[in-house]
């Protein structure tokens, strides 16, 4: 009884992740000048809240253009990249920008969504990204295995290697690590409310991504997979 009493208040509590992101939301169309700072408090405030120390190795540049990629293992590593660098922003499938709040959320900071299926829509979405990052000397964040992976074991995606190459952007890698690792991570079926009602029931929760080496690309697809190898878990 008392562990079930226990799961409900964690259950009732994920929901409070939520109502910290439509306030941070509301606040950036009141004042949208100050969107940046809102990105980063928003996202401090949910991991916080949840229960994670955030820390970060190395160093991230101070301004674009510039692509990251990295290793994805959880729903939580969009926030604690944006914890530690408010100024990027994400590429995502489409179906997010419908997801309630969260996908509010995922357009006020920026984010870039494709169609996974259209060919026409990827053909697009390359021209945009890269003169994006150029003009507008832009970051932007990509995670090449496309899902969230315990090892990151799957081949990275080429596209974003050939958007670098040709434009001649930068290219940072990225490496995320939890504690606790497994729970902490969104992978297979995990449910998304049910993973977090999981964290609250976590201690000595920590986030930490840590900011490696930046290359230019010149060979797209072997370059990606010198790259994934960094960040492979054993």
């Amino acid at each position: 009884m008392i562990k079930r009493t226990i799961k409900t208040f964690y259950f009732i509590k994920a929901f409070g992740s939520f109502g910290i992101t439509a306030y941070w939301l509301t606040l950036s169309y009141i004042k949208p000048s100050k969107v940046t700072h809102y990105k980063k408090r928003w996202a401090e405030s949910v991991l916080n809240y949840i229960g994670y120390d955030i820390s970060h190795r190395g160093a991230y540049a101070l301004e674009g253009p510039r692509i990251y990629v990295g290793n994805h293992v959880s729903f939580l590593d969009i926030l604690l990249l944006m914890a530690v660098n408010p100024n990027i922003a994400f590429l995502a499938k489409k179906e997010v920008k419908r997801w309630p709040i969260l996908g509010l959320a995922a357009t006020r900071v920026g984010t870039l969504y494709v169609d996974r299926e259209s060919k026409h829509d990827r053909e697009r979405l390359r021209k945009v990204i890269g003169e994006q990052l150029i003009e507008k000397k832009s970051q932007l964040v990509i995670f090449p295995s496309g899902t969230t992976t315990l090892r990151e074991e799957k081949i990275w995606k080429k596209g974003i290697f050939e958007i670098a190459q040709f434009y001649k952007i930068p290219v940072q890698l990225f490496k995320i690590d939890y504690h606790p690792y497994r729970e902490s991570s969104f992978v297979d079926d995990d449910s998304l409310v049910g993973k977090m009602t999981e964290q609250f029931g976590l201690s000595g929760k920590k986030a930490n991504v840590e900011w490696l080496e930046s290359i230019h690309i010149s060979h797209p697809e072997n370059d990606a997979e010198q790259l994934r190898q960094k960040v492979t878990r054993p």
